[in-house]
């Protein structure tokens, strides 16, 4: 298999740095691939934002003062904006090889779709992705209300399930974590560098982050799901560290504590209770089945364009692997992360004999690239999914499978 980002890699390495592959066959000038990449639909995470938390719920979670970020709660910040354009002007070069845009010049309105969830970090993501595939063209991502269901799970769609079964996926899958020695190893972590936590609720007590209860609720009348104790303050805290750690390269995050390798121990207990979460069945079906029939549907049409952009969360990506059953590991960050500014790819390939192919991959920005100053300009990481490769017919049963009521 030639996956997308490397599938060139040997016209790109002296201006893109990236590793050398083996296809010599791709390079300019001679034959072309056997086979084609007839269509691409992308679905990215926003990049690097501020934490989402408001400043008094952030103090309780530390016995000493946050950093100061350059935009409001949950906002893309330049230096995330950055980032994001810096991967996708590398990315234009593979892009423009498989035709999937122009090498030069702007594309016609019917060639791409570029489409954004409606909050800051997403559309300012999207005009990011936009800048560096499509420099000078004035290019704005599509979004509002019309692609909310794709971005959010459904109000009507809630009052359908069962609130206890999905309650009771998400507690099992939680419980399961409580004696695995890496979870517990990281929760050290994070009490030793925050020092958490202080709340209000429970008169400004001081308990540490394991001993804090989880509380799990589920409003199905308003599509609310919230949780509250260790799991969600230790996987929130991990994430900010890694989110501080790609905004200020010049230093190390959790007030100079936690380097790449601090990272790389509390960042995967992020990522597992996030599977937990938000790979649970139930609340996966309802929050991304429009979102993964969307893709299914815009990917296998020949009406489609060949090039499809969608930036989101990362909540999606994880409902998308959920739903599908599929997972991705990565070198140095381990399994399912989804770091800012990463996306899955789902390519619509054609074969040396005709028959058609739907191939998954996954491809993220590493700690290097997020810590590098200036914005470093490389091609993500890449990696093949667990589950990479599907007919046409197959993939399209799949989803249907994973979405059915």
């Amino acid at each position: 298999m030639k996956p997308l980002s490397r599938y060139l890699a040997i016209i790109l390495t002296a201006i893109l740095a990236c590793p050398v592959g083996s296809h010599a066959e791709t390079v300019a000038g001679q034959n072309k691939p056997r086979e084609q990449l007839i269509r691409s639909v992308i679905f990215s995470r926003h990049g690097v934002r501020a934490p989402t938390q408001s400043p008094a719920k952030l103090a309780a979670w530390a016995d000493k003062p946050w950093p100061v970020w350059p935009v409001a709660p949950g906002e893309l910040t330049p230096r995330g904006y950055e980032l994001v354009l810096a991967q996708w002007r590398a990315l234009k070069p593979v892009l423009s090889a498989y035709a999937l845009l122009p090498e030069n010049g702007c594309p016609a309105p019917e060639h791409y779709s570029l489409i954004a969830d409606k909050e800051q970090r997403t559309i300012r993501t999207a005009m990011a992705i936009s800048e560096g595939l499509f420099p000078n063209c004035g290019i704005e991502p599509e979004q509002g209300k019309r692609y909310d269901r794709l971005f959010h799970p459904d109000s009507a769609a809630y009052k359908k399930i069962d609130r206890q079964a999905a309650l009771e996926q998400v507690n099992d899958r939680l419980e399961a974590l409580e004696n695995a020695p890496a979870v517990t190893s990281a929760l050290d972590r994070i009490q030793q560098i925050t020092g958490c936590c202080s709340l209000p609720s429970l008169q400004r007590q001081n308990l540490p982050l394991e001993k804090l209860s989880t509380l799990i609720s589920l409003n199905t009348a308003n599509a609310q799901f919230a949780i509250t104790g260790k799991w969600p303050i230790a996987s929130s805290l991990a994430e900010i560290m890694l989110l501080e750690y790609g905004q200020w390269p010049g230093k190390n995050a959790g007030w100079g504590q936690a380097d790449q390798t601090v990272l790389q121990e509390i960042v995967p207990m992020h990522d597992r209770i996030f599977d937990a979460i938000h790979r649970a069945p139930i609340l996966a079906k309802v929050g991304n089945s429009e979102l993964l029939r969307h893709i299914r549907d815009t990917l296998l049409s020949d009406t489609s364009p060949a090039l499809s952009i969608l930036v989101g969360h990362d909540t999606n990506i994880a409902g998308i692997g959920g739903l599908l059953d599929i997972n991705w590991n990565l070198p140095e960050q381990g399994t399912n992360s989804i770091f800012p500014g990463s996306f899955i790819h789902f390519g619509l390939w054609q074969k040396a004999d005709g028959s058609r192919e739907v191939r998954i991959d996954y491809h993220a920005p590493t700690y290097r690239t997020l810590h590098t100053e200036p914005a470093p300009v490389v091609i993500p990481e890449h990696v093949n999914t667990s589950k990479p490769v599907y007919t046409p017919e197959a993939f399209s049963q799949a989803v249907d499978d994973a979405c059915a009521p």
